[in-house]
């Protein structure tokens, strides 16, 4: 029996497999680890919670800062613009109760030149104006209505809407050589030298006065 079993060859096969059972085992015994994510120096950093904090409560001052100025500003328009409103309110009404005191005086619109004359005489240039715009608003197709409302902006230095008026006047009649004579002295004040001269030459055809009002 036992010379049987010394003298038995293992097949190729069974060689093979066994070569690779032994093989397999082996690998077994392998000494195999998982590295340290420690060793590795992944460490965690620590977060600046104190100067995010710092960070956050100046931008927090800094907005809160300028809703303030925002709310200041408004608060002082709104003021400014009330305060505007109530000056025009007394305004309104003082031109009101003037046009008032006029309507006793005058009745229709060639009274109502008339008596703008005699405050531009009398130095009321706002007793004047009132006057004036009141003619034209009695009769807004007179010429002489225009023609002394624009000669009352020009005492009151206000050569714009002087300018204004005079061209209702010539639109009215453009023969009126005071109208043109007026025309160029304000269109000179407004630096318009061309059309001044124009205006003058006009004024010279049709004929006009250096005085006016008598």
């Amino acid at each position: 029996m036992k010379e049987r079993i010394s003298s038995y060859k293992l097949s190729a096969q069974l060689k093979a497999e066994i070569g690779v059972s032994r093989w397999k085992n082996r690998s077994l015994d392998i000494p195999f680890s998982l590295p340290s994510f420690s060793k590795l120096g992944t460490t965690k950093e620590k977060i600046p919670y104190k100067k995010i904090s710092v960070a956050l409560g100046v931008f927090a001052l800094i907005i809160s800062a300028y809703i303030g100025v925002m709310k200041t500003y408004e608060f002082a328009k709104l003021k400014s613009a009330k305060a505007q409103e109530q000056k025009l309110q007394a305004y309104n009404d003082y031109v009101d109760n003037l046009r008032s005191e006029i309507e006793k005086e005058a009745t229709d619109a060639y009274s109502f030149q008339a008596l703008s004359q005699k405050y531009i005489k009398e130095g009321n240039g706002e007793k004047a104006l009132a006057a004036a715009q009141m003619a034209v608003q009695k009769d807004p197709i007179w010429r002489d209505g225009f023609l002394n409302l624009g000669h009352v902006y020009m005492t009151l230095n206000q050569f714009e809407k002087a300018k204004d008026a005079l061209q209702s006047a010539l639109e009215r009649d453009p023969t009126c050589g005071q109208a043109h004579y007026f025309m160029y002295l304000v269109l000179d004040e407004l630096n318009e030298k061309t059309l001044a001269k124009e205006e003058y030459a006009k004024a010279n055809i049709f004929g006009f006065e250096t005085q006016y009002g008598g």
